[in-house]
């Protein structure tokens, strides 16, 4: 038998629950919204254990060599027999082994396909400019013809061969800038030797090829068989050793990668500058507003599951918070957050070792949800209990006639 009391206890208990929970929910929305660039890359990029590789196929460029410019190129193992020791093991190919290279030359491509997609964009076409050159050229040339007219039939009109003279110089500066190309393509070879003195720096240099060959030590463990693999996860001493290197692996790929991403950046916003410079103001106004982008690597293109998930966490968190908080639809909200977080317990299972321990404060909050959904919390000082007895009049009805009975 429970008490009166026992279910008052239970009552204000169930209340709070879903009071603190909803308010955890509601404060992490807003700040995500405040935040207006919320990412979840950061977190994907932490995952841990069996599923952390599925996880980071959602993140773009996830290990970030393509923006480190990193390739690989295949070497014959000199230390491979030859000759009839080759033909006696049956051996129908030489074995390659693979060395790091800095090559900047993908990135180059990327970068000039961009050049040709400004000068579509902002309708720069080879032959609008040649129309343009041709325009001016002709306008130069008669108002130069005016102007030794000028001179030599009223030598005396100073003001007006100053002012024509004014009118020349003009239209002289347009010409230089009516073929955009030339310029376009100094700041693209300018940003080419930026990148590239960039990545031929030796402290540079060496950092990131390091970065290299220290992920394939760290891959050496799986193809040196189960019981090292083993051992590198769950003994504690060489666990250590692996976490340290995979930190300083991404903490130099990041540093490195986020300056190369500032010199991608660089190059969209000083051509889409210029581009829009050469417009007059109506279309230079239009074409803020659709500005060329261009194609990086690192870059959350639209309709990719990472891209809605940062255009919908945000909102869904702060939608369950305010849901949970006046106790409306609670048991789809509770469920729709346990998924949730589920998700992200699954970024850093406990049974693996090394996982990040805040995680448990998420399991706490799984069950929590669990428990609301179950007791239709919402029924407890919330909405739902209208909804409830608005929904269900024939049941109610029928259960308190047999109480009478």
């Amino acid at each position: 038998m429970i008490t009166r009391s026992q279910m008052k206890w239970i009552f204000f208990s169930l209340v709070a629950l879903r009071l603190i929970i909803g308010f955890h929910f509601f404060t992490e929305g807003k700040k995500k919204l405040d935040q207006g660039n919320w990412n979840a890359a950061p977190f994907f990029s932490a995952a841990h254990g069996p599923f952390a590789p599925y996880f980071k196929l959602m993140l773009p460029d996830a290990d970030r060599l393509t923006t480190l410019c990193v390739s690989e190129e295949e070497i014959a193992d000199e230390n491979q027999p030859t000759g009839e020791a080759v033909k006696a093991r049956k051996v129908s190919n030489t074995s390659k082994q693979t060395v790091a290279l800095l090559d900047p030359s993908k990135t180059f491509g990327f970068w000039e396909l961009f050049l040709e997609d400004v000068l579509v964009g902002y309708k720069l076409s080879q032959k609008e400019i040649a129309s343009r050159i041709d325009s001016l050229s002709r306008e130069i040339d008669d108002l130069e013809k005016a102007i030794a007219k000028v001179a030599s039939d009223q030598p005396d009109a100073a003001g007006l061969l100053k002012t024509k003279q004014e009118r020349l110089n003009s239209l002289r500066g347009r010409l230089q800038k009516a073929d955009p190309l030339q310029d376009m393509l100094k700041i693209v070879q300018r940003r080419k030797q930026q990148l590239t003195n960039y990545l031929t720096f030796p402290v540079h240099k060496s950092e990131i090829l390091k970065s290299v060959d220290d992920e394939k030590r760290l891959r050496g463990f799986i193809r040196d068989g189960e019981n090292r693999q083993n051992a590198a996860v769950y003994v504690e001493s060489l666990r250590d050793q692996v976490d340290s290197i995979e930190s300083g692996i991404k903490s130099i790929r990041y540093k490195h990668s986020s300056e190369i991403e500032g010199i991608w950046n660089g190059l969209e916003e000083e051509l889409n500058e210029y581009g829009s410079s050469l417009q007059s103001p109506l279309e230079s106004s239009l074409s803020m507003e659709t500005k060329v982008k261009l194609d990086k690597p690192f870059a959350i293109n639209k309709n990719t599951a990472l891209f809605w998930i940062n255009l919908i966490i945000p909102y869904f968190d702060f939608t369950v918070g305010i849901l949970l908080l006046i106790g409306l639809f609670s048991r789809v909200a509770s469920l729709a957050a346990a998924g949730f977080l589920l998700g992200i317990i699954l970024t850093q299972p406990i049974w693996v070792p090394g996982y990040d321990a805040k995680i448990i404060y998420q399991i706490v909050e799984f069950g929590g949800l669990l428990v609301l959904a179950a007791t239709v919390a919402g029924r407890f000082g919330g909405l739902d209990y209208f909804v409830w007895r608005l929904l269900t009049p024939t049941v109610r009805t029928n259960t308190d006639d047999a109480d009478l009975e």
